[in-house]
Order: structure tokens, then C-alpha cells, then sequence
């Protein structure tokens, strides 16, 4: 296949891949009376167990604004918290309550149930090198974008 050929269908794979992984978070979200940028935020809380408010806008690549009323809603409905740091009291972390972890291990469950039959149709060897070439990729594309962050600076 031709290096353009190869781009663009890598770019299409990556595109749809997102779509349905939106499309699964907001099934799962939902099924829990929430958002998707909710059920987002909260397991990127769950994953990381706890998280300051600016690394998280960061990782869900958020405006920390728009992220803080998600996480004030979260907060009403009981499924985080927020505590201020000790060290340098501007800056907030954010963990899960019980209810929070509690809601956020049904999204887990269901994500984990939906990958039962693709697990099942791979080998061990097919999904640790799926696993290699995601990480590479991922290794690869977070250097481009802190070199033109930095070149930006």
C-alpha cells in the first residue's frame, strides 16, 4: 500500500474508533442517567483514583471552565469530590465517592463486557501486538504535539 494509501486509512481507522468509542460512552453514560462528558470524566477519575482539576481538562482535552461545572454537577449528585491541596491551596484534586465509584465500575463492567467477544476472536499474541502498536502510536503523537506546544511557547 502506498504511504498516502496507508495514512489515509490509518486516519480513517483512528476516526472510527473514536466515533465508537463515543458512541459506547454515551450508551454507557446514559444507562446511569449521564452525560457522556460525565461518564468521561468520571473514569478518567476512576483510572487515575485521583487527579488535579487542570490535568484532568488536560488529558479530556477541556476547557478547565467547561470541565469544572461537569465536575460541580458530579459533585452535586454526590459521585466526586473535591479537595483543596494542602501544598498550594489554588490548586484542586478530584477523587470519587463510594456512589461514584460505585456508578463508574458499572461503566468499567459494561466496557469490559463489550470487548468480551473481540477478546475472545483474537490470540494473546494478535492483542499484545494490537496493544504495542496503539502504545506507539500514542508515544508518537503525544511527542508531536509537546514539540508544537513547545515551538509555540
Amino acid at each position: 500500500m502506498e504511504e498516502k494509501d496507508l495514512s489515509l486509512r490509518i486516519w480513517d481507522l483512528l476516526r472510527d474508533a473514536s466515533v465508537n468509542t463515543e458512541f459506547m460512552m454515551t450508551e454507557f453514560s446514559s444507562q446511569n442517567k449521564l452525560s457522556r462528558l460525565q461518564g468521561r470524566a468520571l473514569l478518567q477519575i476512576f483510572i487515575q483514583e485521583k487527579v488535579r482539576l487542570s490535568d484532568l481538562a488536560e488529558i479530556l482535552g477541556m476547557n478547565p471552565g467547561n470541565l469544572s461545572r461537569v465536575c460541580q454537577s458530579l459533585e452535586q449528585d454526590s459521585l466526586l469530590k473535591r479537595e483543596r491541596n494542602v501544598e498550594d491551596r489554588r490548586e484542586w484534586s478530584i477523587s470519587l465517592t463510594k456512589k461514584g465509584q460505585k456508578v463508574t465500575q458499572e461503566i468499567v463492567d459494561r466496557i469490559k463486557g463489550s470487548f468480551t467477544n473481540f477478546l475472545q476472536d483474537h490470540t494473546e499474541e494478535e492483542l499484545d501486538e494490537m496493544v504495542r502498536l496503539w502504545t506507539d502510536y500514542n508515544q508518537y503523537f503525544n511527542r508531536t504535539r509537546l514539540e508544537q506546544l513547545a515551538a509555540k511557547e
